[in-house]
């Protein structure tokens, strides 16, 4: 499932934004918008998908999308909201497109705005842009 949430989210960043985006390894310790969205497989099973914004990503979204300049927290906690949708639904696209895997996703929410490392998540993924990272976490 990772595999498939990382393609939307190169999609996204590249598409959407204009970043180009490489897979690192070392988690950041930087100031995180973390939004998580619960997916529901074919099968019953249910795993949360987070994503983790750096603050210079999450307010270089804000400026494409807003033309805003001077993001507050609450204007980078929806559009981490609005983020999130718009990655997990194109995966949700891509997956079924590709006869892969099925689900359902539901209404992204706010986590917290902190380093991200708290979720125990079971699979990890760290995209690398110029405006720091998007950080992909999978429990379940």
């Amino acid at each position: 499932m990772i595999s498939i949430i990382i393609e939307a989210a190169e999609n996204f960043l590249h598409n959407q934004i204009d970043l180009k985006t490489k897979r690192i390894n070392t988690l950041t310790q930087l100031r995180t918008v973390i939004a998580s969205i619960e997916v529901k497989m074919d099968d019953g099973e249910t795993k949360t998908i987070y994503l983790g914004f750096n603050e210079s990503l999450i307010k270089e979204i804000v400026s494409v999308y807003l033309m805003e300049d001077d993001a507050d927290d609450e204007m980078m906690k929806d559009m981490a909201l609005e983020s999130t949708n718009m990655i997990v639904g194109s995966a949700k696209v891509l997956a079924e497109e590709a006869e892969k895997e099925h689900f359902m996703i539901t209404t992204p929410k706010f986590k917290a705005i902190e380093e991200f490392g708290a979720c125990n998540c079971s699979e990890y993924s760290i995209l690398q842009t110029s405006k720091e990272a998007l950080v992909i976490g999978i429990q379940g």
